[in-house]
């Protein structure tokens, strides 16, 4: 049977270089001229620096909206051993090229499974001088250059058992009667707080679309509507909905969540669902900006 090619017109880059400086022009640069057939889509280079956990997350996230072929991720904190440089192979045909630190853990899952994976150790492959703090550069980059234009997998460096490629820490949601147990997972550009929670976890508390919430978070306790989107609060309140993802996010209308709940990635969060006697007054009072407002429990609140 022949070796399946890795020849691809597409390399997607996702890294935490910023755009403040000429790092990722570089990286680019490289590969432009090793494949210069191959178009580069820059999927983020805002990463937080050096967090790794974010950038897993993005790069999970964004996957189902990538086409087939090369993925260079490369969020890789400097130390005294580095990570091992890896090339991965998955079910879907695409192909990783990242430090084996779990930065695309999870993106290897939304893609299948990994069918194969090499150590980057053949250093013809790699810049004729490479740098030890810029493997991006003179590593990373060119090898996913050689593969887009066609370099069989194998020949990257020695073939790897996948059991012994790092998953990553996934924290999971814990569902403890009427409240679930969550965290943040990233703060996007716009300050939402996204959440590792699925609906299907709140409504295993019982909380449903449309609902009161408590929500606990830095040593606070606030109440907030469970609804469709951001949109559906006035200009400045706090809302729990679902994001463009499926991701349950705490959002604020026209303001930052972020600021709003002192709150960042990997901050534990509590939803819980508020009693209410029958006949009650579905009438609450803002927490987060002292106003009050009416929510009626089963209606999505008006914009």
């Amino acid at each position: 049977m022949a070796t399946p090619t890795t020849r691809s017109d597409w390399v997607t880059f996702l890294s935490d270089y910023g755009l403040d400086d000429h790092l990722v022009g570089v990286c680019k640069g490289v590969i432009a001229r090793i494949a210069p057939h191959v178009r580069i889509i820059d999927v983020c280079h805002q990463v937080r620096a050096q967090d790794v956990a974010i950038g897993a997350e993005m790069l999970a996230e964004a996957w189902p909206y990538l086409p087939v072929g090369v993925h260079l991720a490369l969020v890789d904190p400097f130390s005294a051993t580095h990570a091992r440089a890896v090339a991965v192979r998955c079910a879907d045909g695409s192909v990783v090229v990242a430090p084996d630190n779990g930065l695309a853990a999870r993106a290897w899952t939304v893609a299948g499974g990994v069918t194969e994976a090499y150590e980057l150790a053949e250093r013809r492959l790699w810049a004729a001088t490479p740098s030890r703090s810029f493997r991006g550069r003179d590593v990373f980059a060119p090898v996913a250059a050689h593969l887009a234009s066609g370099v069989p997998l194998e020949e990257v460096g020695p073939r790897l058992d996948p059991g012994t490629l790092k998953r990553g820490s996934l924290s999971e949601p814990r569902v403890h009667g009427d409240h679930v147990h969550g965290d943040v997972r990233m703060v996007d550009h716009f300050g939402n707080l996204a959440l590792n929670l699925r609906r299907s976890d709140l409504e295993a508390a019982g909380i449903q679309l449309g609902d009161v919430v408590e929500l606990r978070c830095s040593g606070r306790t606030f109440e907030v509507p469970f609804a469709l989107t951001f949109g559906d609060v006035p200009p400045g309140r706090t809302v729990v909905c679902e994001d463009s993802f499926r991701a349950i996010t705490i959002a604020v209308n026209s303001g930052r969540a972020d600021r709003v709940l002192r709150a960042g990635s990997g901050d534990p969060v509590v939803l819980g669902r508020v009693h209410r006697s029958v006949g009650a007054p579905a009438v609450k009072v803002s927490v987060v900006d002292g106003r009050p407002s009416s929510f009626v429990p089963g209606q999505v609140p008006p914009g």
